[in-house]
């Protein structure tokens, strides 16, 4: 199936409404919200807008740097991958190849979106950021990395009112990752057993040592 880029659509985005998301609401979902748990669904985009892959699943992210992102077991099969990190390692859990890879957290998640969502530091010391406006009912912010070299050209933050609603990422390859969040829940307290991957019996263990 053939679609639009994600990001020709919010190339048109000024012209479609006027901007309500502001720096204020990013900046008060940095400070204010220390984790959220969502279902979200996935996409990835090639440069031509033609989707390479669609995934789902749910997630529960806790500043600073905790998440557990699971997705939803293929058809015909009993499981999904799982992405959890403890702030300091994530494991990656892939049940069709029965293997876990450990990895520093800095290796693991540069250039993805969760660098946004879950870090600690101000985000103007390491993004432009510019007010986009509205579109389909979200309310978009683009963030530019300062420095370059980055993995990614730009994350689109989405917000409907207060609320996270989505995530786009542009890499250096001109793919885009789109993410979309429902259920959003920000009055969580997951326990430190959330963050931490109890590795199946049988499965092989790579990377770091636990």
């Amino acid at each position: 199936m053939k679609r639009r880029s994600p990001l020709c659509l919010l190339a048109t985005i000024a012209t479609m409404g006027p901007a309500h998301a502001d720096r204020a609401t990013l900046e008060a979902f940095m400070t204010e919200v220390d984790g959220f748990s969502a279902r979200f669904e996935q996409t990835l985009y090639d440069a031509g807008g033609e989707v390479l892959q669609n995934r789902s699943g749910r997630v529960v992210l806790q500043r600073p740097a905790r998440f557990r992102w699971e997705y939803d077991p293929p058809e015909g099969q009993a499981a999904g991958q799982t992405l959890v990190s403890d702030g300091e390692r994530v494991w990656l859990y892939d049940p069709e190849l029965e293997q876990v890879t450990v990895n520093r957290i800095d290796e693991r998640v540069a250039g993805t979106p969760l660098v946004v969502l879950m870090g600690d530091e101000p985000l103007d010391g390491a993004f432009e950021i510019d007010e986009l406006g509205e579109s389909e009912g979200i309310d978009w912010l683009e963030l530019t990395p300062i420095v370059e070299g980055s993995d990614f050209e730009a994350v689109y933050i989405g917000f409907e009112g207060a609320r996270i609603a989505a995530m786009e990422l542009r890499d250096s390859f001109e793919q885009a990752t789109q993410i979309r969040f429902d259920d959003v829940d920000t009055d969580i307290d997951p326990g430190a057993a959330t963050f931490t991957l109890d590795v199946p019996e049988g499965v092989d263990v790579i990377g770091l040592e636990e």
